[in-house]
């Protein structure tokens, strides 16, 4: 939506590869999965559970979608639920792509000063990367697309770098007895909690009316859940199999823990920047795109046929919440009551709003 609506077109394998960082890039990153229950050896069957579970929760979504092709969810929503109810709704998922917007600022600012930059300030820190990520977002989709294209396949390259080179210290017994420890509510549980932050939905909903083909939509959806699960079960086994089961739990960035034991013979030591090239890059790319999507939907609810007037003052935004947060209090030191936070959003968002707005529009069709 850079300037008229529909003149931007990105390609199914753009979005696809979009989709599978943004949910990769949280398990690379920090890795919550690892404290989901059952939190044992067993978390890989979890993620896999996790599948039909996200098909059922984003149902919703993806059949209004598919429905109103030529719309995002901010302009079906209004379409369906009345010009009222329909701006309250544009608001709610305009916030919530705000509050992501802000949390995935403040954990990258975190991850930065704690291993790299510890001296300094978070404002400086936080500047140069709103910088960048608020320069990809003014370029607009097309640009965020086709960065997708180049940086993604490095971020998988570099993961399976790491895996492959880190053969020598797995230790796989760590992962038996398979499901001595886990109980078949546990499983289910910690499955339900992954499927509903599959927030990213919403990205897919929103970027629908620029896709190449439509009718692409639903193998879109399934071919990034899948893959995107898949690269998340590496790892966490490839972690959990070096640090063991709970050392990952309890140090703040698993992966990069990991990939710090890898060392590529005598004359390269420090291999391990690779990964922290790649937290950067994954990083900013989903900031970039959160903020993008953001601007699009706060413009889309107040009618406006630009997005590109929005996006300074809500970089501007971002960056004084995410600097009063981080002058406060950390926030790792905080995940769980986070991870509370991002459920009950995350179920509004991608399953409760979308099955009201389901309901009535089965109800009001004929009118439609």
């Amino acid at each position: 939506m850079e300037n008229i609506k529909g003149e931007t077109k990105i390609s199914s394998y753009q979005v696809i590869l979009l989709i599978i960082i943004y949910r990769v890039i949280i398990a690379f990153t920090y890795m919550p999965i690892v404290n989901t229950p059952p939190g044992n050896q067993d978390i890989w069957i979890t993620l896999l559970l996790s599948i039909p579970y996200t098909i059922i929760l984003c149902w919703p979504i993806l059949y209004l979608s598919s429905k109103f092709k030529d719309l995002t969810i901010i302009e079906y929503s209004e379409k369906i639920l009345g010009k009222v109810i329909g701006k309250i709704t544009g608001i709610y998922y305009t916030l919530f792509l705000l509050m992501f917007s802000i949390i995935l600022v403040a954990t990258l600012v975190e991850i930065l000063d704690t291993t790299m930059f510890p001296e300094t300030p978070t404002f400086v820190s936080t500047i140069i990367m709103l910088i960048t990520c608020a320069y990809i977002s003014y370029k607009g989709l097309e640009a965020i697309g086709r960065g997708a294209e180049v940086f993604v396949p490095f971020i998988l390259v570099v993961i399976l770098l790491f895996v492959v080179l880190s053969y020598k210290n797995y230790d796989f017994t760590v992962f038996l007895p398979i499901l001595s420890d886990s109980t078949f509510k546990e499983l289910n549980i910690g499955a339900l909690d992954r499927s509903i932050k599959f927030s990213d939905i919403i990205i897919l909903a929103m970027i629908t009316p620029h896709l190449e083909r439509k009718e692409e939509l639903n193998k879109i959806f399934m071919k990034a859940l899948i893959y995107s699960v898949f690269i998340v079960i590496i790892l966490v086994i490839a972690t959990q199999a070096v640090l063991g089961i709970e050392y990952a739990k309890h140090t703040s960035f698993p992966f990069f823990t990991f990939s710090r034991l890898v060392n590529l013979l005598d004359f390269i030591q420090r291999i391990d920047v690779l990964s922290v090239i790649a937290l950067i890059i994954g990083n900013i790319g989903k900031i970039a795109g959160y903020l993008y999507f953001t601007t699009v939907a706060f413009t889309q609810t107040i009618n406006k046929k630009t997005n590109r007037p929005y996006i300074i003052p809500i970089t501007i935004l971002v960056l004084i919440v995410t600097v009063s947060i981080k002058d406060r209090r950390s926030i790792l030191s905080v995940g769980e009551e986070l991870e509370k936070i991002i459920l009950i959003t995350s179920l509004i968002t991608i399953f409760i709003l979308p099955l009201v707005t389901t309901i009535v529009y089965f109800f009001r069709r004929k009118n439609l």
